[in-house]
This record gives structure tokens, sequence and C-alpha cells, in this order.
């Protein structure tokens, strides 16, 4: 376990700005204890009968009730989000989900379950003794699939989402080799990458775990800038930290001090660095096919930098109305 300490210098920003947990909410109907999968999700919220119109799902809390979760590390697949989920959970003040949730990509989700009875489970995975101020949870392939980011604002309008984003030509290759040695993958790399688009068109039902869409999307989920505004549709670009992959590994505890500073907790908790994962390098590896997978990003690296200039400016224009 990653032991944090605090820095002998005061902490400039805010110390846990989020509110206390909110009281536990029993199901409607059955003995009480939280769900233990989620399919007791979709049991409990129809025993509830708050099924969802046409125009969407009912009000999932009382006015006066929070939902459980403040924030969510949304991804990049293999971007460094395991790690990032370790130093989160060292901070005294974060409590964390020790898993991938999976719960709002989960194959049977519903819009009949409410915020409350969704608290259940993320209730049990935090432990009854969590008293954090702020909770999280870390589950990377929420970013990439399209319908997540509205299920996350149906659950939490103000949730904050971490992105960690990584160069999408070694996070394709990382990708290829934890599904191989997953099992799930037994073709070369490049007929991988050449059958990726035909696979996906194949694959009927996006929503099973083993579907092509989850195991063999490997250049697809390099596309980060489609992504990013997916997400930016339906939360404010203020509630939306990117983090490059780099910047945690080369600046450590700066980088964790503008993580926490989003996340309204003390800034001066220092949190050791780790590797979680250390995947042997290959350079000499693949060289034709690494060059031909840069090349085939080239339009998508000048989209996400103009995504990036965008949100840079736009800092710097609060900042400075700050300032006045």
């Amino acid at each position: 376990m990653i032991q944090a300490t605090r820095e002998t210098s005061p902490s400039t920003a805010g110390a846990g700005g989020a509110s206390a947990g909110p009281d536990e909410v029993r199901p409607p109907s059955g003995d009480g204890k939280p769900f233990a999968d989620v399919n007791g999700l979709r049991q409990i919220g129809r025993a509830a009968g708050r099924e969802t119109d046409a125009k969407g799902p009912v009000r999932a809390h009382p006015p006066d009730a929070a939902p459980l979760l403040n924030f969510a590390v949304v991804g990049a697949q293999k971007c460094g989000t395991t790690a990032l989920r370790r130093f989160l959970a060292a901070h005294p003040e974060i409590g964390m989900c020790p898993d991938e949730m999976h719960l709002f990509d989960a194959p049977d989700y519903s819009t009949c379950w409410t915020s409350a009875h969704i608290d259940q489970r993320y209730r049990s995975a935090l432990g009854s003794g969590c008293s954090a101020a702020v909770r999280g949870e870390c589950t990377p392939v929420y970013m990439f699939l399209p319908e997540v980011a509205a299920r996350l604002a149906r659950y939490n309008p103000s949730l904050k989402l971490i992105v960690l984003l990584r160069d999408p030509v070694q996070r394709a290759i990382s990708a290829y080799y934890m599904e191989k040695h997953r099992g799930g993958e037994n073709k070369p790399l490049w007929l991988a990458l050449l059958l990726e688009p035909l696979r996906c068109r194949l694959d009927k039902d996006h929503r099973p775990l083993t579907s092509a869409r989850r195991q063999h999307t490997y250049r697809r989920r390099g596309l980060y800038s489609k992504q990013l505004r997916n997400l930016c549709r339906h939360f404010a670009p203020s509630q939306v930290l990117i983090v490059q992959n780099a910047e945690l590994r080369r600046h450590h505890h700066r980088t964790l001090r503008r993580v926490f500073a989003f996340l309204g907790v003390a800034d001066d908790v220092r949190v050791p660095a780790e590797i979680v994962f250390a995947n042997p390098a290959r350079p000499k590896k693949h060289r034709v096919v690494r060059l031909l997978l840069g090349a085939s990003y080239c339009v998508e690296r000048r989209r996400l930098a103009a995504i990036l200039r965008t949100r840079s400016s736009a800092r710097e224009t609060v900042s400075l109305e700050q300032a006045q």
C-alpha cells in the first residue's frame, strides 16, 4: 500500500471542499443490504416503480440528497489509470473504489436504476467505514463508450472527470499485448490492426464484455478528440481534467498537486511515486507498424492539439478575470 505524507509547507489549495457523504439509502424492498451485483440494481429499481419515460429517467435523488460519488477517472485505457487510482487512494481525504466498477457500462445497465440505488453499489465497494470527504472510482472504458457520458451526467451532473492521455501509438501496442496476454487476441499486431474495423463492424452486439468494441479497439481508443468532445457535451469543461501520462511519470508530485487541487482536497499531501506496471520495452519491434500507425494519427493529433489549446486559452481567460 502506498503511504502518503504531508509536506512541511502549508497548502494553498482548499482542503476538502466537498461535503460529507449522505446518509445511507436503503432499498425500498428486500433486506436492506448493499447490492452484491448489478442485477440487484435492476431488481430494486423495478421494485421502486421508477421506470423512465420517453424523455429520460425520473429524478434519482430527493432535492436534499447528493450522489455518493464526487469524481471518476474515466480513461483512457493503458494510460496510467491504475497507477493514478492507487495514488489517489493514498490521500487521506479521498475514498477510492478498489477495483474498476464497470457499473455504467454494465451489459444490463438500465435507466430505471436511480442514483440512490447505484450508490448502494458504491457504498459496498468503498466500505461502510469510509468517511472520506471526496469519493471516486476508476473505470477507463467509460471515456471510450459514447453512451456512458450521458449516464454519468444523469447520475451526478456535478461529477468531476479525470482523463489520462498517452501517445496513441504506444497506447495501442500496449493494449494489444494486454489483450494477447489475457488470451483474447491470437493475431499478430499488424493483422489485428487491419482487422479492427471489420471486427467492430461484424460485432452486432456491443454490450457483452467480450465484444470486439471492448477487446479489439486498439487504434480507435487513441482517437481522443472525439471522446473528449463527447464528454464535454454532457459536462462543463471545468469539470474535466486532462492529464498527460508523461506528466505523471516525469513530474509526479507536481501533477498530483494539480489533481488534488482539482478535486478540492489538500494538495500538500505527498504520495510517493511507484511503477505499478512495468512493461518490457520493445524499441526494435514493430518499427514499420509504429510508423504506419503514427501516420494514421496525424489528423487526430491536430484535432487533439486544437482542443487542448482551446482549453488552455479558456483557463487563462478565467484566471485573468479572477485577478481583476
